[in-house]
């Protein structure tokens, strides 16, 4: 599988706009980081802006909800570090914090359900836990962000486990993989308040069958809690669970 793109139906769109892109790069050469940062509006792609429009659009429909936002998955901290921005816009004064789960090694667990080969994929999404913890204290967000690194299947039990009070409003998942969306669904299904959502990035996904099979065995237990919908204007997230009834 190409680690560039693991979408079929988007891979010649998508082939040319980076083709385009790194044209446009060596014709202006290497800028200055903030530089680029500050007008990202100028240089972000459509289909990258659709997912953040869509996170911000998600989670601002939960800030009524009780509950802290909890991210499985964070990679570099882009996500996590959007919602905690969008929070800090929008409810400055409020209680909320955004728990992040990274195992900061990438994708490892694998097991037959994911139907993948782990050669392909091993390591795919490493992010720098030291990088992600210098931008939050650049931001100033050490009090506003809670981040449990290592393995999901230990560090989302025993977090549940220490704080009996723990709930959420919004919860994003991005692991691909089954066992880990598992672990994630099992744990947080009683700590999701009413109204809340559980996000998926690749559900239904050509490539990470195990997060989609996950979620519909899940389903089959407590489908009856939760509302199902698909998420326009974007490829990921790509599906969302309104949590309907206790």
């Amino acid at each position: 599988m190409d680690k560039g793109n693991i979408f079929t139906k988007f891979y010649e769109t998508d082939k040319i706009y980076l083709e385009d892109r790194q044209k446009l790069s060596e014709k202006y050469g290497k800028r200055d980081l903030w530089k680029v940062i500050d007008p990202w509006g100028l240089y972000v792609g459509i289909s990258n802006l659709s997912v953040k429009l869509s996170v911000a659009d998600l989670l601002r429909s939960t800030l009524d909800v009780p509950g802290h936002v909890a991210e499985f998955g964070t990679w570099r901290g882009d996500n996590l570090m959007l919602m905690a921005k969008i929070l800090r816009i929008y409810d400055p004064y409020g209680s909320k914090v955004v728990h992040g789960f990274d195992s900061f090694e990438g994708l490892t667990e694998f097991v037959k359900e994911d139907k993948i080969s782990p050669d392909s994929v091993k390591g795919l999404y490493k992010g720098s836990y030291e990088e992600l913890m210098d931008f939050i204290s650049l931001y100033k967000m050490n009090n506003e962000i809670i981040i449990h690194k290592g393995l999901i299947e230990d560090t989302l039990p025993k977090a549940v486990k220490e704080n009996q009070a723990l709930s959420f409003s919004f919860v994003y998942c991005d692991t691909d993989l089954y066992s880990s969306t598992k672990v994630i669904l099992d744990n947080v299904h009683d700590r999701v308040s009413k109204g809340g959502l559980i996000v998926f990035d690749e559900w239904n996904h050509e490539h990470f069958h195990g997060e989609g099979l996950a979620v519909r065995e899940f389903l089959e237990e407590h489908g009856d809690k939760y509302e199902m919908r698909h998420i326009k204007h974007t490829r990921q997230p790509n599906m969302v669970l309104e949590k309907i009834a206790i």
